[in-house]
């Protein structure tokens, strides 16, 4: 006795095979919800919102989204003629008051051997999310000898309570100025 199979028309074919993309594609997507999201290399924007004026001798070397670190850095001065005196290890500071491990908006600067010494530099921040922005000066001086190498420091300012997934930056914008002395700022 033999088995008569109907035959499959052309039509068919392609039913079945958007069928079985849709098999697959609901078991990955099952997979996949258990996934993690991570941390990713940093982003660099550019553009009308995203902004940098910097010194040669301390360039602005990136911004990321970043917890604050554990414990919270100190925060540098707000006062011109009382600037803060720079670590001749490169450290990070705090340009808001911060919560350890609160997400954050971090910027790096490299402070490089050329740069001029027992000099005073003006750093303006203005970061807005979609809720509010900040325009945050602080005032920070380079060391009366020459760091042996280009020495990193990290300025986080902390983005609130806002998870990861929601937080948006909206426009970012960083000035690095030299002022002409002590107290005497742009």
């Amino acid at each position: 006795m033999s088995v008569i199979r109907p035959k499959r028309t052309p039509r068919e074919l392609p039913l079945l095979i958007l069928s079985l993309a849709l098999l697959l594609v609901s078991l990955l997507g099952l997979t996949a919800g258990t996934s993690q999201v991570s941390l990713g290399t940093v982003e660099n924007g550019q553009g009308a919102y995203v902004s940098e004026q910097g010194l040669t001798y301390w360039p602005w070397d990136a911004t990321a989204l970043e917890a604050v670190p554990t414990p919270a850095p100190a925060m540098p001065s707000t006062n011109p003629a009382a600037p803060t005196l720079l670590s001749a290890l490169g450290r990070s500071y705090t340009i808001n008051a911060a919560t350890a491990g609160a997400e954050a908006v971090r910027w790096q600067f490299s402070e490089l051997t050329t740069a001029p010494r027992l000099t005073e530099i003006e750093l303006r921040f203005v970061v807005g999310t979609s809720a509010s922005t900040s325009s945050i000066r602080v005032y920070v001086e380079t060391r009366a000898f020459a760091p042996v190498r280009t020495l990193t420091f990290y300025f986080y300012w902390d983005a609130g309570a806002f998870p990861p997934t929601v937080l948006t930056i909206a426009t970012e914008q960083t000035t690095v100025l030299a002022c002409s002395a002590i107290g005497t700022c742009p």
